[in-house]
């Protein structure tokens, strides 16, 4: 998206700019139009100010660390702890040898690897962690346009030291050039290509090895924009989009800062790879299930291998499957490279009969199956490759323009005979209306993949993905980037994956490919999320790569190192535009080639989509319903403000509140975004007196507006709707908007909203006419339900009761009523939606707070008396239930679960509840599932905090 002060800054002569900029060939890019970014630094007078000082950082003493080689596979160790990091010039002023065992590194680093050099920077007491408060502002942005030095020593294993030996590079940004005792060794060139280089005539086999890599940042670093209350809402992007494949969000974004390395370094792991003469490529693992059938599947492995030797070897190449082991013999002349295949119907062993399917979340379970590969020549190992892989298939409904006619078709990419060739054109595209075009057949695509469906299907000209035949009802959200350092162990990613299952999502979006590494799509593939994958655009209203041979080689690697990912569903040229001319075509065939499994989408908004955004609050929701749910929608978000805990956590109490330039340099967009509207909706509980108050408030705000959005796209599911992916629901930094969960895992109002909403069986009241209505999105009927709705006092009071029972059929919804008209109700009262089974058992509970539209009738929360909830712990089954119930006789408006530390009161993150913000009638009791990680279950209580209540 771009907003107003884009627009502004885009007025001038950009070809002015782009010639000043460094390094830099545009390809003849049609750029007056074209956004760059900032072309000189704001004023003092708009950068934000804060009343606490910058923290201070106090530098650590540098140790000299052993490196280590840590084991991960037979014949593969990761390189760590021993590395070190200086600026370029640093080894130049020494004087001596990069390569000098006897080298003074006391001034050096020592170096987080993987990691930014901002990382290492911040954990070496260099800078103060640029997420709290304005601190970002006090670390110099000419670490984006310095290069680095890594270097570390090691001793390879005795027991491989006649072995084929590699170096291998899981990611470094921007460029890198790479040595190992003296040696160049070669380059590296974009943020998600890997490095490896032969290593095996270079290593010294019984002493220590040096290796040294010369880091450069992206040519195009930019300027980045500083929100401030006078500035307002950041700007998006800039001329950093000239160095795709790299983080372009990392110049600074309306969701991040800019971030000071624009995180330059060694950001993925460095390993050691041992083999013999013959290699294994990357396998791909195809799967295709005999539906409708889905009893039986079959399984296709298909790799390169490669002799990297002078002489011909003769071998085997064995696949293990579980109890499935099958070989295969080869013979390859000396430098030879084949493609070998182990095929159902030549291994029979690769018919599955009852396979275990990888699901979407809610739909079943992800099951995952493992499988290792082994080259052997003789009796002897020569390489080994595992993989991960999910048995499931995936198809696509969309609509295409073919010979100018449209037709909706089902895309199944494993019915295509002749694989791996683009089916679709995008170049040559068809309006069906203004702001939704169609794809065209490509001039002689094998259609065979294609099967035409019902042109009455109310779905139209919208995509909608199936998974094992199943139509699957996406609901989910953007990651910007998994973190704005990149920050991406598996212990720091893993809670945040967890919490997008918990919520009932089922899909995430890679937005612009920010957050592609093996741990991502890992925990997708563990957790049930799809994934849609975009590579490294952003929209069509800003400057393009200046190298597209570099982003497709890029983008190819990404494919080829991924595709066994079960859980990637649909990869995508960029954010909200087409890929550019003169890469199109070269980008689509690639995908074709490279993975002929899944579909390639030309674009995120507007081809078989719903549009996306808007972005801001909405004053009167019920638009969301009668003008914004339709199709698939990849961004759609509004305000999500944290709880008061999070916000001690990242501002300092000097300027905690009022609101002021730090909050907007946290993304409080309060010049945009309808905050006024906002504002105004919080305001309707009475004026907040503190930021407590304020938080407090915004609750109940926020959890609706994220209810709203997701119970809009279920209202007309499968009539019109097909998915929703939230913008976002993940936060690559402390942010006042766009995110479900906050930066330290914390589940405030807007995370419990989107959660309900998308309960796998669920009711709720639409808007304007507050009918009511079942969304089940399970593969399940059941059959006679009982949905109800009550009108209640805030005294507990029941004013008004309807009950219907009627059935609830699988992937589908259910009308059940529209309430009368109720004469003298009181001016704020709560409507209780609740939907029970057969048996009475409730599925579901759905508060709505209604008012006579006075929006001083809000106010009567505040007339609500204090009260006392108690909570209790019980174990059952192996699960800590928390059972919260309220004494009084009023009713406990917003109540929200926390554990904490018995004996400091630490709010203990992550923490899994299984429901938040809930609202206690006098004398109810609810019961509340909560999970720990392991090392937060010692000393620890269950609290209770809400808008009139807490517990003793």
């Amino acid at each position: 998206m771009i907003n107003e002060q884009q627009k502004l800054y885009l007025k001038g002569t950009v070809i002015l700019l782009l010639f000043m900029v460094s390094s830099a060939n545009f390809k003849a890019q049609q750029l007056t139009n074209l956004w760059t970014g900032l072309r000189q630094h704001q004023p003092q007078s708009e950068l934000p100010k804060g009343n606490a000082s910058f923290q201070e950082a106090k530098r650590i003493a540098k140790e000299n660390l052993p490196t280590k080689l840590i084991p991960t596979q037979e014949g593969e160790w990761i390189i760590t702890q021993g590395w070190e990091m200086a600026d370029g010039a640093t080894p130049i002023e020494s004087g001596k040898s990069i390569f000098d065992p006897q080298l003074n590194t006391a001034t050096w680093y020592n170096a987080t690897v993987p990691g930014t050099v901002l990382t290492t920077l911040v954990n070496q007491g260099v800078y103060p962690d640029p997420f709290f408060g304005l601190n970002n502002m006090n670390i110099p942005d000419s670490l984006s346009r310095t290069d680095w030095w890594y270097r570390c020593k090691f001793t390879i294993p005795q027991d491989i030291a006649d072995r084929q030996l590699r170096l291998l590079f899981n990611g470094i940004n921007y460029r890198a050039e790479v040595y190992l005792n003296g040696k160049r060794l070669g380059s590296i060139k974009g943020a998600f290509i890997r490095g490896e280089f032969d290593v095996t005539n270079i290593v010294n086999p019984n002493s220590e090895n040096i290796l040294a890599v010369h880091i450069l940042p992206p040519n195009n670093p930019g300027i980045p924009h500083e929100q401030s209350m006078i500035a307002g809402q950041g700007l998006n992007g800039g001329v950093l989009s000239t160095d795709g494949p790299t983080f372009i969000s990392s110049i600074g974004w309306d969701w991040i800062p800019g971030i000071r390395d624009r995180n330059t370094g060694i950001w993925q792991d460095v390993r050691l790879r041992s083999s013999g003469d013959v290699l294994i490529g990357d396998p791909l693992v195809t799967t295709d299930i005999l539906l409708p059938d889905t009893t039986q599947a079959k399984i296709t492995i298909r790799t390169n291998i490669r002799n990297i030797s002078s002489k011909t070897i003769n071998g085997t190449l064995s696949a293990d499957i579980e109890n499935i082991n099958i070989s295969i013999p080869y013979s390859l002349k000396a430098n030879e490279e084949k493609v070998l295949v182990f095929s159902p119907e030549e291994y029979k062993e690769l018919n599955i009969k009852n396979p275990r399917l990888w699901w979407p979340n809610g739909y079943g379970n992800p099951e995952l199956y493992d499988m290792k590969l082994t080259a052997r020549t003789n009796s002897s190992t020569s390489d080994t490759k595992k993989v991960r892989f999910g048995i499931r298939e995936m198809s696509y409904e969309l609509m295409v323009s073919d010979n100018d006619q449209n037709k909706r078709v089902l895309y199944t990419p494993n019915s295509t005979i002749n694989k791996g060739n683009p089916i679709f054109d995008y170049e040559k595209r068809a309006f069906f209306t203004k702001d939704n075009q169609l794809p065209t057949i490509t001039k002689g695509a094998d259609v065979s993949g294609l099967e035409t469906l019902s042109a009455d299907d109310p779905i139209g000209p919208f995509l909608a993905i199936r998974v094992n035949g199943v139509r699957i009802f996406c609901r989910g959200g953007n990651w910007g980037m998994d973190d704005g350092m990149k920050r991406v162990s598996r212990e720091r990613i893993e809670p945040y994956v967890r919490l997008h299952r918990d919520a009932n999502f089922n899909i995430i979006r890679n937005w612009t490919g920010e957050s592609t590494e093996e741990v991502f799509y890992s925990l997708c593939d563990e957790y049930g999320m799809l994934v849609w994958n975009d590579f490294w655009i952003t929209t069509d209203d800003t400057v393009e790569p200046s190298d597209f041979d570099l982003f497709v080689k890029n983008a190819a690697d990404v494919v080829r190192r991924y595709r066994n990912h079960p859980s990637i569903a649909i990869w995508c040229p960029r954010n909200e535009g087409f890929a550019p001319e003169g890469m199109s075509e070269t980008l689509t065939k690639m995908v074709a080639k490279e993975d002929p499994t899944r579909h390639y989408h030309g674009q995120s908004r507007f081809l078989n989509m719903g549009t996306s955004g808007p972005w801001g609050y909405f004053k009167d929701p019920s638009l969301y319903y009668t003008q914004n749910a339709k199709g698939f929608n990849t961004e759609m978000g509004s305000y999500a403000i944290p709880t008061a805990n999070t916000i001690r956590k990242f501002i300092a109490p000097e300027d905690q509140w009022p609101i002021n330039d730090v909050w907007a340099y946290h993304d409080l967009h309060h010049t945009s975004q309808n905050f006024g509207d906002f504002m105004n909706a919080v305001n309707r509980y009475g004026k907040p007196e503190s930021m407590e108050d304020f938080v407090r408030k915004s609750q109940f705000i926020t959890y609706d507006a994220w209810r709203n959005m997701l119970e809009a796209w279920n209202s007309k599911i499968w009539n019109n709707t097909t998915g929703l992916i939230l913008w976002m629901s993940h936060p690559a930094w402390p942010s006042m908007i766009w995110q479900t969960y906050t930066y330290d895992y914390e589940t405030p109002g807007s995370y419990f909203g989107a959660k309900k909403a998308c309960e796998p069986v669920h009711i709720q009241m639409n808007l304007p006419d507050n009918d009511v209505m079942i969304i089940n999105t399970t593969l399940h009927d059941y059959k006679s339900v009982t949905a109800g709705i009550r009108y209640i006092s805030l005294q507990g009071k029941e004013l008004y009761k309807k009950d219907v029972k009627l059935d609830a059929k699988a992937n589908s919804s259910a009308k059940c009523f529209a309430p009368e008209n109720v004469n003298n109700l009181p001016r704020l009262y709560l409507a209780r939606l609740e939907l029970k089974d057969v048996k009475g058992k409730t599925m579901s509970t759905n508060d709505y707070w209604i008012t006579d539209g006075n929006n001083d009738s809000y106010k009567d929360m505040n007339t609500l008396s204090s009260v006392e909830v108690i909570v209790k712990a019980i174990n059952s089954n192996g699960k800590t239930l928390i059972e919260i119930s309220n004494p009084s006789k009023v009713l406990a408006a917003a109540l929200k679960l926390n554990a904490v530390d018995k004996n400091t009161n630490e709010i203990l993150l992550p923490a899994y509840f299984s429901d938040g913000y809930i609202n206690l009638l006098p004398g109810e009791k609810r019961t509340v599932e909560l999970t720990l990680p392991q090392h937060l279950t010692g000393n620890y209580k269950v609290i209770a905090e809400g808008y009139n209540a807490r517990s003793k």
